[in-house]
């Protein structure tokens, strides 16, 4: 890990291990808020698998247990995980792909960029993105085009006091 950023070089499809999605590994960047966590976690996992003679490597972040950490969560699994979170929050039951479309929903409210959330989401390119999520990108049209465009109201029959 560098900076905030964690390597994807693999990805699990039914029980094999290949190349991510499009065949390119890619960096997710970590919040900052998380970044400490993360680290801990990976030093909890470390001294796990010493332990248990799995070595000190960390290839997997989450696995089904301490006699499996080479065996990745299932689907199947994480969406009970996930089912389980929401009940607990006192929320609607969500899938993981919908916690995927809310991370990139917010980030793009936040007025990040369409190029870095299509990097983040691994799309081959931003006209995935574009098509996906376009509607969330602010904006109010009309308003919108007026406050980008149209200068500032004179003040004192100039445009620019002081000129």
């Amino acid at each position: 890990m560098k900076r905030n950023l964690y390597q994807v070089t693999q990805s699990y499809k039914r029980g094999v291990f290949g190349k991510p999605k499009n065949g390119k590994f890619r960096f997710v960047d970590v919040p900052e808020f998380l970044m400490g966590e993360l680290k801990e976690y990976i030093l909890h996992i470390r001294k796990e698998g010493l332990k248990s003679g799995h070595g000190g490597d960390v290839d997997l972040l989450f696995f089904e247990g301490q006699q499996s950490m080479q065996v990745p969560f299932t689907q199947r699994r994480i969406q009970g995980l996930m089912k389980k979170v929401c009940k607990s929050g006192g929320l609607r039951e969500r899938s993981p792909h919908q916690l995927r479309h809310s991370y990139a929903t917010t980030l793009l409210m936040a007025h990040q960029s369409v190029a870095y959330v299509s990097k983040l989401l691994g799309h081959s390119s931003i006209d995935t993105t574009i098509r996906y999520y376009c509607h969330w990108i602010p904006g109010e049209g009309r308003g919108g085009l007026d406050d980008a465009l149209c200068p500032k109201p004179k003040t004192e029959g100039r445009l620019v006091e002081g000129l």
